[in-house]
């Protein structure tokens, strides 16, 4: 009896082996065909020419995406868009933005606009008109601010300033960048310059 068991041992290893292996192949081959799309970075959602509108707790508008395409991603809850065009409604004007594309995120507390990134706030009592070329640009609405660490082109009024990085507080109405070299004229009165 001795050798029989012995004998038939490694016969029996070898098949729970091989039992446990096509198993195991079955059970992650089944997880990543599931239809869900939870393990997939595909759109569930793709939309033309599309709107996205994004309101406060109390109804204010907070901003406004336009987009000549945009997709929405399950697997991170994100929307990417090209060629966005944004106006985040801040004091004391409307931020317009421009880029080639953007990714906002699944709350749609953040917008991270890259490529071609322009923006102009339009001039308000005692402030000159403001406009700005980067690279890439990150608006949060909820905070009332744009920020961005990479070189930046600004206007304001005549007065032209280069630097890197930039912070925009809507609430306030300033600019602030770092690292920057301006050619700044003086605001006559009345001339809204």
């Amino acid at each position: 009896m001795k050798r029989t068991w012995s004998g038939l041992f490694p016969l029996l290893l070898a098949a729970l082996l091989a039992g446990t292996a096509f198993w195991l192949e079955r059970y992650v081959s089944g997880q990543a065909t599931r239809a869900d799309g939870r393990f997939r970075h595909d759109p569930d959602m793709v939309a033309t020419r599309s709107v996205q509108e994004r309101f406060d707790a109390t109804g204010k508008r907070l901003y406004v995406l336009e987009a000549a395409v945009a997709r929405h991603y399950p697997d991170d809850d994100s929307t990417h868009v090209e060629d966005a065009n944004l106006q985040h409604f801040g004091k004391p004007q409307t931020l317009h933005v421009t880029a080639r594309q953007a990714r906002i995120s699944g709350p749609g507390d953040e917008v991270f606009l890259s490529g071609e990134v322009r923006g102009r706030r339009d001039a308000a009592e005692g402030l000159p008109e403001m406009t700005f070329e980067t690279s890439e640009i990150t608006v949060r609405p909820d905070e009332e601010k744009a920020v961005t660490d990479k070189p930046v082109h600004m206007t304001r009024g005549q007065s032209v300033i280069d630097g890197v990085g930039l912070e925009i507080d809507q609430i306030n109405g300033v600019a602030t960048i770092g690292q920057a070299r301006a050619t700044l004229y003086r605001n006559t009165k009345g001339s809204g310059q």
